[in-house]
């Protein structure tokens, strides 16, 4: 069963500045959230991010992310 998470992600540019940007996360727990959005920020070629946090999306979120299993939605 898949369960949208809310991860905060950090991500240095070339001369250091950093901006933060947050994905809508849909798996079946924080370990699997947190490999889909490493594998698709490698894919693009981001070397110089963190992941700063993962939570579970409360209700609202949820409903207004409407996420389908191992999907990913930017958010801002």
């Amino acid at each position: 069963m898949s369960v949208p998470f809310v991860t905060t992600v950090s991500i240095a540019d070339r001369d250091g500045m950093k901006v933060k940007l947050q994905y809508g996360v849909a798996a079946g727990s924080e370990t699997e959230a947190r490999s889909e959005i490493e594998r698709r920020l490698i894919s693009q070629e981001l070397c110089s991010y963190s992941i700063v946090e993962i939570r579970p999306a409360t209700s609202s979120e949820a409903q207004a992310l409407n996420l389908k299993a191992g999907a990913i939605k930017l958010l801002n």
